[in-house]
């Protein structure tokens, strides 16, 4: 035959093997694979695009570009070429004057398109008079006028509509300045920003040549415009210039964007790998299921090159039929689901893509290839002499190519899925992995409760008969079973126990206000002040301004010439002293300070700024403090939880090394809402106090964690009722099997209410073993994602011991006789035609 007459006849055997529950469950397998991953893929695709887009809202931009020089003019023009909007924005020190009063303040001046995401929180009074009203307005000052911060008003003893001057100019203040757009920054500046726009810089005569001025540019745009301007843009940059998007730009909000992904990213490798589980299952009994048929054509005359690319073709059509209807449905489907939590999601929502679907459709159809490919070439290795002798069957060809290939494929799937690779190794061969221990673990448990099983209950000892009779099916099952309920244990962990963790980083209480410039005479009065209101206030954190000079005697600049370290060495450091590590912080390297620390200079370093750093435990860091040179000694590392709204520092030396500079004291306190007036005494009693006010930066930051928390709850839900639906097809998987015993006990005899007793038990002792090998793989598994993964802490989760048996009982019987219906009820005779 001809190739395209073997495809035809091929198409007329696949049509006619659709009326087969080996084949329509290959179909269904690989349609619920293209179906999640579509709807999950399709659902988180938007969601995190619409979270990142929200969360680039609290940087003014999708992207921004850090300089602490002039941009080249072909930056912007090359920009608008791809269709981006570009704002620009200098930052530079100066001294405001007013009413006799000089006060250093930080200047922002920006272009009057800023912000071009996201908005500047201004108000027309003090924040603590009650007939403040506060704006968001999406614009910058006009011309002639400047937005300046509370502190800045207070110090300089002047109110809104009061002139200020600034170098040679002279500026009206039009409002109060509460938020700036732009919030990478930090909230803990000495000096009070003020706003003003782009071309009243150069009537202030204050930015020469020479000045230290810090450069930035904002980009906005779609995702392909930004990809390309940003492959144009890097290899054009400088040393001096940085590109940072909102991961890099945003600690807090940051982290809590990546862990959303790997969380989203989580539930869509879960059901991929469910679904390869269950086509594997039904792969193996398609093919035996069609020895005589390829038999038979070897009897007709077919080649074995015929036989072989015949089932593969039947293959293909099943992969296509599958996969295109799965993902076609499952695109569908995800604006059903957007549609049934549209109260509980953001308003704007991305539109949708179709390449989430086509990946999906590629995915799912490579899946079922891959895998089913191995037992389906052992079709052409079927002897014609079967159709004699029934019990020949084909000798085994090495699947491990095979195998090796799709979990290769495979790997490649996740980290499209994840874009993390250490995700992706983890979790397929970490499957491959699994299911091999499973194997073999439950070949050792069933081998060991057979033979105890005279000391286990009657129904146990049924149970174990039936599985020994079909140990490979008893097997895989167990194995498939126990993934399943793994992975079910995993979405009660995501949303349990990593979720709330990551949740109570911002809890209701977070403290919302921050007090610096706290000078030591004041610390006790002010501390006695919030427990008087009993407000709950951090501890009282001193703190040192200095720089970062000398790294073992080599100047930073010589080290890191062109401004390519990173930012800690171009600006002065808040530098602290403690005696113990904060509730944020973990020792990494080295150990704790000790007795002789003090007379070392002993400095404690954030772990990452040591890397970028090339600091290493015993080097020699020299700060310039007040005009003095201090030789530090690096003692130990510290990793800090920034995503914490809470004071941390990069440097904290020990208790003793500073205590006699000049120094001031930073805490942070929660006040509830609508309770202004008692501010208003607070800065009347303690002039010299600035209180920052966080609100709005905690309510952005919320709303992207609710957002994620219903993305997470929805998507994992979802993978939930595929796990369901996949343990229905791994047991309709040994279906006829099963009609094969009945139809012998039935003819023997046997009533209706024995077999399903005989079934039951068999079930019973599945749920049981598949439980015990859940549990143990769970717990291994909860235990990388914690430390590894999500950087939490780990605890053992005892109440699962007893859900997980409790979920596998309930739901392997429910699915169970469901799929045995026809068997518990059809006739010896109609049940023998079946297995025919």
């Amino acid at each position: 035959m001809k190739t395209h007459q073997v495809g035809l006849l091929a198409y007329k055997h696949w049509l006619n093997d659709l009326r087969s529950s080996e084949t329509r469950l290959l179909v269904i397998a690989t349609l619920l694979a293209a179906l999640s991953m579509s709807m999950i893929s399709s659902f988180s695709d938007r969601l995190s695009r619409t979270m990142h887009y929200r969360a680039s809202e609290l940087i003014a931009g999708d992207l921004t570009l850090h300089s602490t020089r002039a941009f080249a003019p072909e930056y912007a023009e090359q920009a608008k070429s791809f269709g981006l909007d570009v704002s620009q924005a200098m930052g530079f020190s100066t001294m405001a004057f007013a009413n006799d009063q000089l006060q250093l303040i930080r200047v922002r001046s920006v272009q009057d398109n800023y912000p071009l995401k996201g908005y500047n929180q201004v108000a027309n009074g003090f924040y603590a008079d009650e007939r403040t009203q506060v704006e968001l307005i999406s614009q910058a000052p006009e011309p002639g006028t400047v937005w300046a911060e509370e502190r800045i008003l207070q110090k300089l003893r002047v109110n809104i509509g009061d002139s200020i001057e600034i170098g040679d100019a002279v500026f009206t203040i039009d409002r109060i300045l509460q938020q700036d757009a732009d919030r990478s920054g930090s909230l803990f500046s000495p000096f009070g920003q003020l706003l003003m726009s782009y071309s009243d810089v150069p009537k202030t005569g204050v930015v020469n040549e020479g000045s230290r001025i810090f450069y930035k540019q904002y980009f906005t745009g779609d995702e392909a415009q930004l990809s390309q301007f940003v492959d144009w843009l890097k290899p054009q940059l400088s040393k001096a210039d940085r590109l940072a998007g909102i991961e890099e730009s945003q600690n807090n909000v940051g982290n809590a964007l990546q862990k959303a992904q790997q969380y989203l990213s989580l539930a869509s490798l879960i059901s991929v790998l469910l679904a390869a589980v269950a086509i594997a299952l039904c792969a193996k009994r398609y093919s035996e299921r069609h020895y005589n048929t390829a038999a038979l054509f070897r009897c007709l005359g077919a080649s074995s090159a015929q036989v072989r690319n015949l089932f593969i073709y039947k293959l293909v059509f099943t992969a296509l039929v599958g996969a295109v209807l799965g993902a076609t449905l499952g695109f569908a489907l995800h604006f059903i689901l957007l549609e049934t939590v549209a109260d509980i999601l953001p308003k704007d929502l991305m539109p949708a893509r179709l390449l989430p679907v086509l990946i999906s459709l590629v995915c799912a159809a490579l899946v079922l290839i891959l895998i089913a490919l191995a037992p389906i070439l052992n079709l052409n290795q079927v002897s014609p002499v079967r159709v004699l002798r029934r019990e020949l069957a084909p000798q085994s060809i090495k699947a491990n190519v095979f195998f090796v290939l799709a979990v290769v494929i495979m790997l490649a799937l996740a980290y499209l899925l994840s874009g993390s690779i250490w995700l992706s190794v983890i979790f397929v061969v970490g499957l491959a992995v699994l299911l091999l221990v499973y194997g073999v673990l439950s070949t050792l448990l069933l081998n060991a409760l057979v033979k105890v099983q005279k000391y286990l209950p009657n129904f146990m000892t049924v149970g174990l008969t039936q599985l020994s009779r079909h140990q490979y099916y008893a097997r895989s099952q167990v194995a498939a079973f126990a993934f399943i309920f793994t992975s079910v244990a995993l979405i009660w962990l995501v949303r349990g126990d990593l979720f709330d963790d990551w949740q109570q980083q911002v809890p209701a209480d977070t403290p919302n206000h921050f007090a610096i410039n706290i000078f030591p005479e004041s610390k006790d009065d002010y501390a006695a002040a919030l427990d008087d209101k009993g407000l709950a206030y951090s501890e009282f954190y001193p703190m040192v301004r200095g720089r970062l000079s000398h790294i073992n005697g080599v100047n930073v600049s010589e080290l890191f010439p062109d401004d390519t370290g990173p930012n800690a060495i171009r600006r002065e450091l808040n530098l602290t002293w403690n005696s113990q590590l904060t509730q944020d912080e973990t020792l990494v390297e080295g150990s704790w300070f000790n007795g002789q620390s003090v007379d070392q200079n002993g400095i404690s370093l954030e772990a990452q700024l040591a890397k970028r750093l090339n600091v290493k435990l015993g080097d020699k860091v020299t700060f310039n403090i007040a005009g003095r040179d201090i030789v530090t000694t690096v003692e130990n590392l510290r990793e800090v939880k920034w995503e914490n709204i809470r004071p941390n520092f990069y440097v904290v030396f020990a208790d003793g090394v500073l205590n006699a500079f000049h120094h001031t004291y930073i805490n942070s306190f929660y006040l509830p809402p609508n309770d202004s007036r008692w501010l208003i005494e607070m800065n009347q009693r303690f002039k010299a106090i600035t209180i920052i006010e966080i609100d709005q930066i905690l309510k952005q930051v919320r709303e992207i964690l609710a957002q994620t928390s219903v993305a997470v709850e929805a998507i994992l839900a979802l993978v939930l009722v595929c796990a369901m639906v996949l343990m229905f097809a791994t047991l309709l998987s040994t279906l006829s099997l099963r009609k094969h015993e009945a139809a012998l006990y039935r003819t023997f005899g046997a009533s209706e209410g024995m077999i399903r007793s005989r079934i039951r038990s068999e079930y019973i002792t599945l749920a049981l073993v598949a439980s015990i090998l859940a549990i143990a793989s769970f717990e291994a598994i909860s235990l990388t994602l914690y430390v590894f993964i999500f950087d939490v802490s780990w605890r053992a989760h005892v109440s699962l011991w007893l859900g997980i048996p409790v979920l596998a009982l309930t739901s392997i019987l429910i699915s169970g006789f469901w799929a045995n219906r026809d068997v518990l009820k059809a006739s010896p005779r109609q049940l023998l035609q079946d297995i025919a």
